[in-house]
């Protein structure tokens, strides 16, 4: 808001100064009217002087008019996606707690099963850990997929899908990520599951990302376009984070460990869909 201010009190005194130096013109024209004749050509020659200046100063004015448009263009481009950013975050959050939920109940749902256990016939009736079995990790060509305690991480390096620090997809990242897709529907096909954005330790610069938070939340948003859009992927099976670089998988202080860092991961949980 400052610097619009200030640009629009420097048109003013643009416009102030311009309109003086017309009229100072026109004036110094009669003036000249006047004079001998011997004294004419340098008053012409300042009054042509004067024209120079004031054709230069409608031409700054103009360009300065053109500069105010173009950054209160880009403000309302930035508010529009800071808007938009604030609204996903809070969905976001929305999803987890609703995930965290879930799973709170089905731990429940454990725990009255192993209480109810009996012996029958003496043979001893367990709860099913089917759902355990049911997330055992699958093999994807390429791919690193682990088990951290009951989900699933298939982790995707940001560089195989996007062009280095921006949300601009490579040309491969669409048959990347069908491979993937394609793996989870046919082994998760109800579970839900987060994408987790994460970056390495250096600062965001250029594009429209501000800060590692901002690009981790956009790169995991184009993923999550990608699967909903592409794929087919229910949007309630799917919630999205931005966890910058706090959760690194290897040293920063490395090429090698700062392209580690930064990736995407599908976290598969064991709650399912309703």
């Amino acid at each position: 808001m400052l610097a619009r201010t200030r640009y629009r009190w420097m048109l003013i005194g643009v416009c102030i100064f311009s309109a003086g130096c017309r009229q100072d013109a026109f004036q110094t024209g009669q003036a000249s009217s006047a004079l001998a004749p011997q004294q004419q050509p340098a008053y012409q020659s300042q009054v042509q002087e004067l024209q120079r200046r004031v054709g230069e100063l409608d031409v700054s004015n103009r360009d300065l008019h053109t500069r105010l448009a173009q950054a209160e263009q880009q403000q309302q481009i930035y508010r529009d996606q800071t808007q938009l950013l604030q609204q996903q975050l809070r969905d976001t959050a929305n999803q987890l707690r609703e995930t965290q939920l879930a799973r709170q109940d089905a731990e429940k749902n454990v725990q009255m099963l192993q209480a109810s256990t009996r012996k029958q016939g003496g043979a001893m009736i367990t709860a099913n850990n089917s759902v355990r079995q049911a997330l055992a990790t699958i093999d994807i060509p390429g791919v690193e997929v682990r088990q951290d305690q009951d989900v699933i991480r298939i982790e995707l390096p940001a560089d195989e899908l996007f062009q280095a620090g921006s949300v601009q997809l490579t040309p491969s990242a669409y048959a990347y990520l069908d491979k993937v897709a394609d793996a989870i529907s046919r082994n998760y096909p109800r579970q839900r599951m987060a994408i987790e954005g994460h970056t390495d330790s250096a600062p965001a610069i250029g594009g429209t990302a501000t800060t590692n938070h901002q690009l981790s939340s956009m790169q995991a948003l184009a993923v999550f376009d990608i699967l909903t859009r592409r794929n087919h992927f229910p949007p309630r099976q799917l919630f999205v984070m931005g966890l910058g670089a706090n959760h690194p998988r290897a040293s920063n202080a490395t090429e090698a460990g700062r392209a580690k860092n930064r990736r995407v991961e599908l976290v598969v949980y064991p709650q399912t869909m309703d």
